[in-house]
């Protein structure tokens, strides 16, 4: 079984695709690089695979959902398809193509998801456009829009922006394109704005659901709001934007934007995205501006990131173009990537340009990449290392495939064709243009030793033991010793150039394969040919040796594996299908590895047999250019043309793994003597400073535990006074609290007798009540039949009064419908015949119009042919004319940013000079003190030596005294440490006393609001039974007075009447019963809601155990505010009654027997003058409006003279003294 390969890091970049590059969390990125898409942790330094088929060579658009969890991927082809990936599973979820038939259409756009990741959105391409609405997780299209413009060809849709909150919105933008699109009913229509005639969108996007930012190719930005444009700005002059404020704007015209020659793409306002916190765009050569809100309307601009320059082969500026945009999630770090292949971030919100006025440069992300092809490897034998070379970027890079990480990287100014690694990973062998160099590898440099005269050495090889090595001078092989540089051997005999050179496990023979087809073996004790294969009817690519030398197998440009032994092809083995190109064997011939195009590594089983066991691995997208072993055969390393750099891991098959292949690696490094002693300097001057800090942070540390202990001191102190305060005050709460509790239990008591007293009184009182109304029932039932039996007889009269009635009414309108009739055929006639003279009018008027048409058409097209002309002659003069005032416009600012830096630099010496001068002569000063000092110092010294022995005699002594005080102390910090104990039991016994104390407190004040409540309440019920008895009283007067007239009956009815009337149907008894009703039901409501918010806040209490004293007064505070806002509102309540009583004895509501007339007077007498008053008032309004209007026109003209910077304040003060005004 063949050996299997599995990817460890897959470096490089697709730099083709659009929005190559989106953050999935802070840590991970995707993007795609060769034939997958990477999901890279670039700090825990590993990788996920999204690994595509092989139709996806050609993809050229990536789209992420806003949640993060898929990611879409459209492809180019005769039946274009987006396919969706699962970025957890790294599984395919849906295909998605085109439901209909698209003739011409190879490609997508764009696409993206919307805000709920639920649909997708694309544009299919030319000739056709069409916008279609996927809902992908069911697989199918709900919806279509067509988006081609028949008045104008060159208009194409290739910028989509879906809205961050309705999924059903859609802006669409592109050449001479925009649209708002909205569905409903699987319809789409546009609405807003939509004059795309002038406009060449190049990036779109969203600040929020309403507001939508808009990029053009000539530097200018549009500002849409609820699909109205209401802005137009030049980015390159603008510094802060307020989008409340409308300013001049005018849109270009369609001939100033034929003429594209001179807008270049550094003009074009790319990769614009928003965030929260502000947004970013790319404007120029590998240029972003970032501008930060500031408030909900204002942006300001903060930070402009470059992208750092590199040397390349051929500088191109279009590699600095930006190509997309993206930002974490937690919007504090942006990716971009541009034509190299290469990923960038920069850190956001660092200083700003006030701070720093010159751009940040942006940083890698990752390891640094090659750019282009990687034409050179080559691996070590005592170190896990390898190096490349790169054909564009002229640089040498040194990686550790270990650890996955580049350890060196070295720029050159001149072509590099090929680099060779010494087994011992400290020289290597590197060709240039003009000489092959032997370089020593050093910590972090390449310093030269050695030059050999080959020019353009492209194969170069050192020998397993690294004592030789061999190079190719394109026929002739040369092999020089490694430690004197001496060329013992000269190999002729190749008449084309050398491609390959192997050397043998034993160093003891050379293999080189020629262009021509030959094979030759050389003998390296001698430095002869030892045999040969020739066949020139082939084209040779590649040869492979055995270990032992005795076979090797070899490529050619068919699909067959070659064995040549002895000079003479043994066997052939047949690879179907499969064109070959480079081949590798492992050490010990168990392994076989051949690349093939676009990318394809292919193992085989070795030694081969008939029929051959392979196994295919795709990952590179373009063609290897060279594949190598590590020496321990575990690691297999391929670059390929584009860059990109693969790591695999190998998996034998069981019971071929050998124990030498897990030899240690060595990790030391070359570093120069200088550079070494200049290291220990720094170390030792260090570790000097490090003691004395340390000294200095032991002295602060003993000053700070002094302080420490004084302020403990007095905390103490403090606090044993105030467990003695709290002790008595608690003692007095006890004693205050048991003598409300005995007080209140003697009211309640009393007033549950009341209550009973009183409850059994009342329902005497209402069994009376029931049996009168009872007797009123009785009496008001006979009276209502009485009625409905006279209704009954009414309603029949009616009936036959109105069928007669409607007899008469038809018969009358019979008659005038017949007449109708006869007017309307009269005057139909008469409309024919008007009919006939207008249409002859017409046809007279229709001949004279075409007549004067013609005459009109040959005129004008003469003057259009005449405007022609001289338009296009303007614009090529206009042409001309815009790029020299470009040109002089970008010296002129050229120009100011060098004079204000001159200024500054020749302000910033002057104030350097000054400063230098005064340093001078303070330091002239400082020297003759010091030199007066010196002497004192001398005689100082002299005498601090005489003092310091005396000070030694009385160290000793000291000494001795300082370790009989130290088994003094010994005792005394056990003591204080006990102590500290105590005052810890002590504060918690504290503490739980504070508790109780809060929570008899609490209860205290429910307990005395409750006597309060109980005490109104008793109140109000002694008033109402008062206020009942002394109506019970007049009530039974009324009726002895009613019952001395029980002999007349029309007398005893009116008497009857005139009591329901006075009691029963008084309105201000029911109204003020309701009053008391209402009122109680607010009473009982807001004193259940404070018992809950104290109930709440008690809860709230138990788990807060910091600042305790503070939240009690806190809550007693809002116990007492509660409780005047809760007598604020009955007062309320009492005066709303009042006022009711008020306005019902304005109308006489309160009157015992008014009749229905004259209540309708006393209504209209309080109504008079209620319409004059509204009308007058309304036109005071009206014309208070119109005084409005035009103070906010004046306020408007001023703003837009004001500055920008003082718009705001103007605002403000303008608006408020109209509202004094007014």
């Amino acid at each position: 079984m063949a050996v299997s390969l599995q990817t460890r890091v897959f470096y490089g970049l697709k730099t083709d695709i659009a929005n190559n590059a989106h953050y999935i969390t802070d840590a991970e990125v995707l993007y795609p690089v060769g034939n997958a898409l990477a999901i890279h942790n670039i700090f825990q330094r590993q990788q996920k695979l999204i690994r595509l088929p092989e139709r996806y060579y050609d993809a050229n658009g990536i789209c992420v959902s806003p949640n993060k969890k898929f990611v879409a991927l459209s492809d180019i082809g005769d039946k274009p398809s987006i396919s969706i990936y699962d970025i957890n599973s790294l599984k395919r979820r849906k295909l998605l193509g085109i439901p209909f038939d698209a003739p011409g259409v190879t490609r997508f756009t764009c696409i993206s998801f919307t805000f709920d990741s639920k649909n997708l959105v694309a544009i299919t391409g030319e000739p056709d456009q069409t916008m279609l609405f996927y809902n992908w997780e069911k697989g199918k299209v709900e919806s279509t829009f067509k988006l081609t413009n028949p008045q104008n060809p060159l208009a194409i849709a290739d910028v989509l922006s879906c809205n961050p909150t309705d999924a059903t919105v859609v802006a669409v933008g592109g050449a001479y394109t925009f649209k708002f699109l909205i569905v409903s009913d699987s319809i789409w229509r546009p609405y807003g704005f939509a004059k795309a005639e002038n406009l060449l969108v190049c990036s779109m996007a969203w600040l929020d659901g309403d507001r939508l930012m808009v990029g053009t190719d000539d530097g200018r930005m549009l500002y849409l709001e609820n699909g109205d444009l209401k802005n137009v700005y030049r980015m390159t002059d603008t510094v802060t934007m307020n989008l409340k404020i409308r300013e001049e704007y005018v849109m270009p015209t369609v001939a100033s934007l034929e003429i594209r020659e001179d807008i270049i793409w550094q003009q074009n306002i790319r990769c614009l995205i928003a965030f929260p916190r502000g947004f970013a765009y790319a404007h120029g050569g590998g240029t972003i501006v970032l501008f930060e809100k500031e408030g909900k309307h204002n942006y300001m601009k903060r930070n402009i990131y470059v992208i750092p320059q590199r040397m390349m082969k051929d500088d191109d500026p279009n590699l600095y173009k930006i190509h997309t945009i993206n930002v974490n999630p937690s919007f504090d770090q942006l990716i971009v990537t541009t034509s190299w292949s290469q990923l960038y971030y920069a850190m956001l919100w660092g200083p700003d340009l006030q701070m720093d006025p010159e751009p940040q440069k942006m940083e890698i992300m990752g390891q640094p990449l090659h750019h282009g092809s990687i034409n050179g490897l080559s691996m070590c034998a005592w170190k896990p290392v390898f190096m490349t070379c790169g054909e564009f970027d002229h640089s040498v890079r040194l990686w550790d495939f270990e650890t996955e990480s580049l350890i060196m990287l070295k720029q050159y100014d001149e072509d590099i064709f090929s680099v060779a690694l010494h087994p011992m990973g400290l020289f290597c062998l590197i060709g240039f243009t003009d000489k092959l160099r032997f370089m020593s590898i050093l910590i972090d440099d390449l310093l030269p030793m050695h030059e050999i005269a080959i020019r353009n050495c492209k194969t170069v090889r050192f020998s397993h033991n690294g004592h030789l090595f061999a190079a190719v001078n394109v026929n002739i092989i040369q092999v020089y010793t490694t430690i004197g540089f001496s060329n013992p051997f000269v190999l002729k005999g190749h008449t084309g150039k050398v491609k390959t050179l192997l050397w043998s496990q034993t160093d003891l023979k050379i293999l080189s394969l020629g262009a021509e087809g030959s094979i030759y073996e050389w003998n390296m004790i001698t430095g002869t040919r030892s045999s040969e294969f020739i066949w020139k009817a082939v084209v040779l690519h590649d040869i492979a040796f055995s270990s032992d030398t005795s076979f090797i197998y070899c490529i050619a440009q068919d699909d067959q594996i070659r064995e040549i032994k002895e000079s003479e092809i043994v066997r052939e083995f047949r690879l179907p299908g499969k064109e070959m190109q480079q081949i590798i064997m492992g050490k010990d011939d168990l392994m076989l590895f051949i690349t093939s195009p676009s990318g394809i590594i292919i193992s085989l089983k070795s030694p081969l047999q008939t029929p051959i066991e392979s196994m295919d691995f795709h990952m590179h997208c373009v063609d290897v250019t060279a594949i190598a072993l590590s020496y321990n055969e575990n690691y297999l390393i391929s670059v390929a043309k584009d860059g990109s750099l693969c790591i695999w891991k190998l998996f034998f098959p069981e019971g071929k793994v050998k124990m030498s292949r897990d030899l240690p690696y060595t990790n030391e490094v070359l570093i120069g003597k200088d550079d070494l002693e200049e290291k220990i300097h720094n170390i030792k001057n260090l570790t000097v400073r490090l003691r004395e800090l340390e000294t200095e942070h032991a002295y602060r540390l003993r000053q700070i535990d002094i302080q420490h202990n004084d302020k403990l001191r007095e905390v103490h102190q403090g606090y044993c006074e105030a467990i003695k305060e709290l002790v008595d005050k608690a003692d007095k709460d006890r004693e205050d609290h048991r003598n409300e509790v005995n007080n209140m239990n003697v009211n309640i008591v009393r007033m549950k007798a009341s209550h009973e007293e009183a409850m059994q009184q009342m329902e005497n009182n209402y069994e009376a009540k029931l049996i009168t109304e009872y007797d009123k029932y009785q009496a008001f039932e006979e009276h209502t039949n009485a009625m409905r039996e006279n209704y009954e007889k009414q309603l029949k009269d009616l009936e036959k009064s109105d069928a007669e009635q409607l007899q008469k009414t038809m018969t009358t309108y019979e008659a005038l419908l017949y007449e109708k009739k006869i007017q309307l055929e009269e005057t139909f006639d008469e409309m024919m015949h008007k009919e006939r003279v207008h249409e002859q009018l017409m046809s007279q008027i229709e001949n004279d119009a075409d007549r004067e048409i013609l005459e009109i058409r040959t005129k004008y097209e003469n003057l259009l042919y005449e405007e022609k002309q001289n338009s296009l002659k303007l614009k090529g003069e206009a042409g001309v004319m815009r790029n020299k005032f470009m040109a002089s416009q970008r010296d002129i600012d050229d120009l100011k940013r060098q004079v204000n830096r001159v200024q500054s630099e020749y302000a910033q010496f002057l104030k350097n000079i000054q400063d230098l001068e005064k340093q001078i002569t303070d330091l002239k000063k400082e020297i003759t003190e010091r030199d007066a000092t010196i002497r004192n110092k001398e005689q100082q010294i002299y005498d601090m030596k005489r003092i310091n022995q005396e000070l030694e005699k009385f160290k000793f002594v000291s000494n001795f005294k300082i370790d009989e005080l130290r088994n003094q102390i010994q005792p005394r910090d056990q003591e204080i440490q006990e102590l500290k104990n105590s005052i810890r039991n002590i504060e918690e016994e504290i503490i739980s006393l504070q508790k109780i104390n809060e929570n008899l407190e609490l209860q205290l004040h429910k307990e005395r609001e409750k006597l309060r409540s109980a005490r109104r309440e008793i109140d109000r019920e002694i008033h109402k039974n008062k206020r009942c008895q002394q109506l019970l009283r007049k009530i039974r007067v009324d009726i002895l007075k009613a019952s001395e007239l029980i002999q007349e009956p029309n007398a005893l009815k009116t008497a009857v009447t005139n009591l329901y009337h006075k009691y029963s149907a008084d309105d201000e008894i029911l109204r003020s019963r309701k009053a008391d009703i209402d009122a109680q039901c607010e009473f009982i409501r807001q004193k259940d809601q404070l018992e809950k918010t104290i109930a709440s806040l008690k809860k709230q209490k138990q788990f807060r155990d910091t600042s305790k004293g503070d939240k009690e007064l806190k809550m007693t505070e809002e116990n007492s505010i509660l409780t005047v806002e809760l007598n604020a509102l009955r007062e309320e309540l009492k005066q709303a009654r009042e006022n009711i009583l008020y306005m019902e004895n304005l109308l006489g509501l309160t009157q015992k027997h008014i009749r229905p007339t004259e209540a309708r007077k006393i209504l209209e007498q309080t109504y008079h003058g209620y319409y004059e008053l509204q009308e007058k008032y309304m036109k005071q309004i009206q014309e208070y409006k119109k005084v409005i209007l035009a103070l906010k026109e004046d306020i408007k003209q001023l703003l837009s003279k004001i500055p920008c910077e003082e718009k705001e304040e103007e605002k403000t003060s303008v608006a408020s003294s109209v509202t004094t005004n007014l």
